[in-house]
């Protein structure tokens, strides 16, 4: 793995940690966590077709999505799920907390996709080192947690 996309995902990371408090910050102006997805995914529609048309010609594209088989569109659920959830949870239980247990939460289900071949992910092997590194995320947890 190169090092450019090791940093891109650590860059990814960094943002996830910056967006969701301000859609925190949103639904507590708005008084509302659903209502705090409106203006984020007005604009993240916005932004991701300009993105795309900025960088070809996407007609082709543009007409395949009626095609997408119905249970991909439920990654849209998913995602206001997941704005909704922080909106609420990020002032429960605190950002530091709320990160831990997203980020362990990923990489549980990951190594479960993964050895499963879930969702046209490669199948891969469950070592010992993935299940000592899944133990050492779920002691991280507590100790972030619960202190």
């Amino acid at each position: 793995m190169s090092i450019h996309l090791i940093g891109l995902a650590l860059l990814m990371g960094a943002i996830i940690s910056i967006y969701l408090p301000m859609i925190t910050q949103t639904a507590r102006i708005l008084g509302s966590g659903p209502m705090a997805n409106v203006p984020f995914f007005a604009i993240a529609l916005a932004s991701s077709i300009a993105i795309a048309v900025a960088t070809g010609s996407r007609a082709e594209q543009f007409q395949k999505i009626g095609t997408l088989p119905l249970w991909l569109l439920t990654a849209g659920v998913m995602s206001a799920g997941m704005i909704i959830g922080s909106s609420y949870l990020i002032p429960k239980i605190g950002i530091g907390a709320f990160f831990v247990l997203l980020v362990s939460g990923q990489v549980l289900a990951g190594m479960v996709f993964g050895y499963f071949g879930m969702f046209g992910v490669p199948a891969s092997a469950l070592t010992w080192g993935k299940v000592l590194g899944a133990l050492l995320v779920i002691t991280g947890v507590y100790l972030v947690t619960f202190r």
